[in-house]
C-alpha cells in the first residue's frame, strides 16, 4: 500500500465524516460503535464462509503479513464505507427514506463489483445490506468501518492460509476454481493447503496504471527456487508490465514488488539475475563476443567462476557469428544473443519474455531443453510466452493474465483436470444440439468439440443420424484447456 494510496483513503473518510449529513441513530450506544461494529462483520463472515477459520491455520501464517495484510485491508474498509454509507447512503436518507437510502446504496455497492466478482456480486447485495444497517442504526460511520473491516480481514486471514471461505467441498483429488470476493481465480487442490517455499520474486497486490489503462490490478504472483514459471494471456494482458516490476524497471502504483528479499530498484537485488526483454537493442559497433564481454565486465564477482564468452556463445550456437555486429544479426539470431548475454553473469534466476520470438524450430526448442536444465540445477525462470505449447512443455506452474488480472493459476496438469474436458473433432454438414458440449469452433464442415463426456457426445452424434466422418477424440492440450475455461457453455 503506498503512501498515496494510504493518504487517499484517508482524506475521504475525513472529508466524509466532515461533509455527510448526520444520521439519527435508532440505537444511540456511541462508546459501543466500534465494538458493536466488529460483532457485526464477524457474525455476517460467519453466515456467510462455507468454512472454519482454524488458529492452526492461521498460526502457519508469518505474523508481519497477517498484519500487514489486515491494515492495509481496514484502509481500504475504511474508505469504501466513507463512499458507500456516510456518502451515498448518508445523502439519500433526505430524500427517499432510510429503507429507500439503504437499497439504493447497497444496490449501487454490488453492481459497482460486478466487473470484479461476476456472480458473486450478489454476496455484496448481503453485505451491503449488514453495513448499511450498521450505519442507519447506530449513525456512526465507525460502526459501519468496523463491521466491513472486520470482514475484509477474516477473508484476507483465510487467503493466507490458503483457504477460499466461500467454496464448499474437501475432497483432495481434483483441483478446482477458488474465488474470494477480493481474489482471481485460482487453481489449488482441495484440502491440500499450498506449499510456501521461499520466493526468489513475488507481487504483492500490485496494480499499475499508464494514463486511462490499467495494466495490472491487485495482482499477487511468486516466483519459487527451481521453478519455471509460464506468465501466460494475449497481448496487452499486463505480462511485460509484471516484468518491470519485478525487475525494478517500474515502480508500482500500489502493492509492493520483491527480488531476493530486496526493493527490485536496489542494484543488490539483481545481480544474480539474467534478464531478455520483450524489445533488446545492441550498441551499434559491438561485435557479438564484445557483447558478451561488454555484460561480463558488470559482474566482476562472476569471471573466477561463470563460463568464458566463448563457452557461453558455444551453448546458444553463437560461435560462428562471433565477429558480427551485433546490430546486424538476424531478428532470431538477435534473440539468441539476448539469451546467451542473460546467462554472461552466472545468474540463479532468469527472466525470459517472449525469449523464443524470431526463432527458428531447432534454436527455440534448444533453448527450452537449457530452461529445463538451468531450473532442474536450481535456478528460478519467469517465463512470458505466447506460445503455450511452449508452456505446456517446460513450465512447472502457470498463470494466465487477462486485461491486468490473474485468471488462472496452476500446474500444466490442475488446468488439463480443471477443465473437465475431452476434444473431439469431427467433419459434417451441421452439427445436431447436443450433450455435455462445452464449446464449439466451426470452420465450413470442421467442427472442434469441447466435451465433458466424449462417450455421451458421440453416442448422442450417432443417434441424431447426422451423416459425420473423421472423427478423433483426443486428450486436451493446455492451449484446449484455456480454451474451454474463458468461454462459457454454448448457447
Amino acid at each position: 500500500m503506498t503512501a498515496a494510496r494510504l493518504a487517499w483513503w484517508t482524506t475521504t473518510v475525513v472529508l466524509a465524516i466532515v461533509l455527510a449529513p448526520a444520521i439519527d441513530p435508532l440505537f444511540d450506544q456511541r462508546d459501543a460503535a466500534v465494538p458493536l461494529g466488529v460483532c457485526a462483520g464477524a457474525m455476517l463472515f460467519a453466515a456467510l464462509a462455507r468454512k472454519r477459520l482454524s488458529a492452526a491455520a492461521l498460526a502457519s501464517v508469518p505474523p508481519g503479513k497477517l498484519l500487514a495484510r489486515s491494515v492495509a485491508l481496514t484502509f481500504k474498509a475504511a474508505h469504501e464505507e466513507a463512499v458507500w454509507r456516510a456518502v451515498a447512503l448518508g445523502f439519500l436518507v433526505g430524500p427517499i427514506g432510510r429503507a429507500g437510502a439503504l437499497a439504493v446504496s447497497t444496490f449501487l455497492f454490488a453492481a459497482a463489483h460486478v466487473n470484479r466478482l461476476g456472480a458473486r456480486a450478489a454476496q455484496h447485495l448481503a453485505t451491503g445490506v449488514v453495513f448499511g444497517l450498521a450505519y442507519l442504526v447506530t449513525g456512526r460511520l465507525e460502526t459501519a468501518i468496523g463491521a466491513h473491516a472486520t470482514y475484509n480481514v477474516l477473508i484476507g486471514a483465510g487467503l493466507l492460509t490458503g483457504m477460499d471461505m466461500f467454496t464448499s467441498g474437501t475432497s483432495a483429488r481434483s483441483p478446482r476454481f477458488v474465488r474470494s470476493p477480493d481474489s482471481p481465480l485460482r487453481l489449488r487442490a482441495r484440502g491440500v493447503p499450498p506449499a510456501v517455499p521461499a520466493s526468489i520474486a513475488s507481487l504483492d497486490a500490485v496494480s499499475k496504471s499508464f494514463g486511462a489503462v490499467r495494466a495490472l490490478d491487485g495482482v499477487d504472483l511468486e516466483l519459487r527456487p527451481g521453478e519455471i514459471l509460464a506468465l501466460l494471456g494475449p497481448n496487452g494482458a499486463g505480462k511485460s508490465t509484471a516484468v518491470s516490476l519485478l525487475l525494478g524497471l517500474r515502480r508500482p502504483d500500489s502493492g509492493r514488488a520483491l527480488l531476493h528479499g530486496r526493493d527490485p530498484r536496489d542494484p543488490e537485488s539483481r545481480r544474480k539475475v539474467g534478464v531478455v526483454l520483450q524489445d533488446v537493442g545492441f550498441p551499434l559497433s559491438l561485435r557479438v563476443r564484445e557483447a558478451g564481454e561488454f555484460v561480463r565486465a558488470h559482474f566482476p564477482e562472476a569471471p573466477a567462476k561463470a563460463p568464458a564468452t566463448d563457452a557461453v556463445l558455444e551453448r546458444f550456437g553463437l560461435v560462428g557469428l562471433s565477429e558480427r555486429v551485433a546490430l546486424g544479426l538476424s531478428g532470431g539470431e538477435k534473440r539468441r544473443l539476448a539469451v546467451a548475454l542473460a546467462h554472461a553473469g552466472d545468474p540463479q534466476t532468469l527472466f525470459l519474455d517472449e525469449p523464443t520470438a524470431g526463432m527458428d524450430a531447432t534454436a527455440r526448442r534448444a533453448l527450452l531443453r537449457d530452461i529445463a536444465s538451468f531450473a532442474a540445477d536450481g535456478g528460478a525462470v519467469l517465463l512470458t510466452t505466447q506460445q503455450l505449447a511452449e508452456a505446456e512443455e517446460v513450465a512447472s506452474r502457470v498463470v494466465m493474465l487477462v486485461r491486468g488480472r490473474i485468471l488462472l493459476e496452476g500446474t500444466v496438469a490442475d488446468v488439463r483436470a480443471q477443465a473437465g474436458v475431452a476434444k473431439v473433432t469431427v467433419r459434417a454438414e451441421k452439427l445436431p444440439r447436443l450433450p455435455s458440449v462445452a464449446s464449439v469452433e466451426s470452420s465450413l464442415d470442421r467442427h472442434v468439440v469441447y466435451v465433458e463426456d466424449a462417450d455421451a457426445f458421440v453416442a448422442g452424434l450417432v443417434r441424431s443420424g447426422v451423416a459425420f466422418r473423421d472423427l478423433e477424440v483426443t486428450h486436451v492440450s493446455l492451449e484446449d484447456a484455456f480454451v474451454s475455461l474463458t468461454r462459457g457453455p454454448e448457447k
